[in-house]
């Protein structure tokens, strides 16, 4: 079947309204297109893009077969395809969706770049990498695809170089950035890098402190650390903002979070791993006592070094404003780092900070009110329903990327990312009027949507100093 496509002023026109970002007009005036021209193949992908960028992807999909059935040979809906499949979760048919649009356009970087995408979230680390070099052979300068590939690379020295070429093409490149960032809370480079990151990266490493958890952590100690870290970075006129607002210590175990939340918002029910999940939580009362907390956590030492973060509250239903959390495998572990841990609170920060056990995450207890409550001397008052695993199940079939998430262990010490994000620490405490901001002297307000949400919670929570 020959497609028979509007004249291209027509066309032009539907084009325009979408690049504006105008969705339900590019629909309505399309499908009235379509009415006219009802064996336009352009058209159907149009439809297809325009649902999809409202995440109705299987409509999306459904716009796409009809177009391939018009223009069997359209590899640009074949890579959209595999896009909408990805999206969906479903990720073999999303890379057999671009093999076909390759098969069609073998120079066809993008779907390369894409493919290589689903392919990592898979699992299939070695064939994203390949997929990637593909796309690099036809587009030499394409720094997306360097970017990419420095996430999918196990060898950790040829990540900071696929990350140093992305940003080499694009030096504002600001996902390649980030991603070397954090890159470097896990990996000490062994090569001299002129890369500016790399080396103030290993100038703040240098900053000692140890041992700083054996007497008092006093004020004066916490501002002269970010004082200096300020300095390394303004020194290489480091222009950086990342994404992340919480400071982890990481082990080697994967509590993928994201795939419980996930199973959580979509199905309100709560996943079995989270049930044996508890979590030792401390509210530091200023910024300055976060980031003596955040220094606690980073010296302390635990058995099977926990994972632990250090955070402000950004979500607008949980109360509370600066946390540390360590994550624990059990109540009887937590109850054991709890009691350590209030010791060393007592003898680095000083007295009237303490921890206290907590079960899972704080979501949980809005649908489910008695998850929150803890017996110490027997059954919980809820535990798992056993009809919860077979939705566990379907989900985890449809979303095989969460199983396939790798943590590394993080370096202990101070970091470049550990700074940029005690910068959007203080832009918060800036926010609910927190008078310790001050002593940290940041003159730049560096993320005002912190500075706004920080601000708006004091509207549904009460913060004293």
């Amino acid at each position: 079947m020959k497609s028979q496509d509007p004249p291209l002023e027509q066309l032009q026109s539907i084009v325009n309204l979408f690049t504006q970002g105008k969705l339900q007009q590019t629909l309505s005036e399309s499908r009235k297109m379509l009415e006219q021209f009802p064996k336009s193949a352009v058209l159907c992908n149009i439809l297809g893009v325009s649902n999809a960028e409202l995440m109705q992807f299987d409509t999306a999909i459904d716009f796409y077969k009809k177009a391939l059935k018009i223009k069997p040979d359209y590899a640009e809906v074949y890579y959209n395809l595999g896009k909408a499949f990805k999206s969906k979760g479903e990720l073999v048919v999303a890379v057999d969706s671009y093999k076909q649009a390759l098969k069609i356009k073998p120079d066809y970087a993008e779907a390369y770049n894409n493919m290589g995408n689903t392919l990592k979230d898979k699992g299939d680390l070695e064939a994203a990498v390949e997929s990637y070099k593909q796309a690099l052979k036809i587009k030499p300068d394409y720094a997306e695809a360097y970017n990419n590939m420095g996430i999918s690379l196990s060898n950790p020295e040829e990540a900071i170089d696929s990350f140093n070429q992305a940003l080499m093409i694009k030096p504002d490149y600001a996902e390649a950035k980030s991603n070397l960032i954090d890159l470097l809370t896990t990996y000490i480079p062994q090569k001299e890098s002129s890369n500016p990151i790399v080396i103030v990266n290993d100038e703040i490493r240098k900053i000692d402190i140890k041992d700083t958890t054996s007497k008092i952590i006093s004020d004066d100690q916490v501002i002269d650390i970010f004082s200096r870290s300020e300095n390394y970075i303004s020194g290489q006129d480091l222009k950086l903002r990342i994404p992340f607002s919480q400071a982890f210590r990481r082990n080697s175990v994967n509590l993928n979070c994201k795939r419980h939340m996930s199973i959580f918002d979509k199905h309100d029910i709560i996943p079995e791993f989270c049930f044996g999940c508890y979590k030792v939580q401390v509210e530091p009362r200023s910024i300055i006592e976060l980031v003596k907390l955040f220094i606690v956590f980073d010296q302390l030492e635990l058995k099977e070094n926990n994972t632990r973060k250090c955070m402000v509250e950004l979500r607008p239903e949980i109360s509370g404003f600066y946390k540390g959390l360590i994550f624990c495998s059990g109540l009887k572990q937590a109850n054991q780092i709890a009691e350590h841990l209030n010791i060393i609170l007592k003898q680095s920060i000083g007295p009237g900070l303490s921890s206290k056990v907590k079960r899972g995450c704080s979501e949980y207890p809005i649908s489910f009110p008695n998850y929150k409550e803890i017996n110490n001397s027997g059954l919980q008052l809820m535990n798992y329903k056993e009809e919860w695993k077979a939705i566990e199940e379907a989900h985890d079939r449809k979303k095989a990327e969460y199983a396939k998430e790798i943590k590394k262990v993080s370096l202990s010490g101070l970091n470049l990312s550990d700074i940029l994000i005690i910068r959007k620490w203080i832009d918060y405490a800036r926010g609910i009027g927190d008078p310790t901001a001050d002593l940290l002297s940041q003159n730049t307000l560096y993320y005002q949507n912190i500075y706004d949400i920080a601000k708006a919670r004091l509207d549904k929570f009460n913060f004293s100093y």
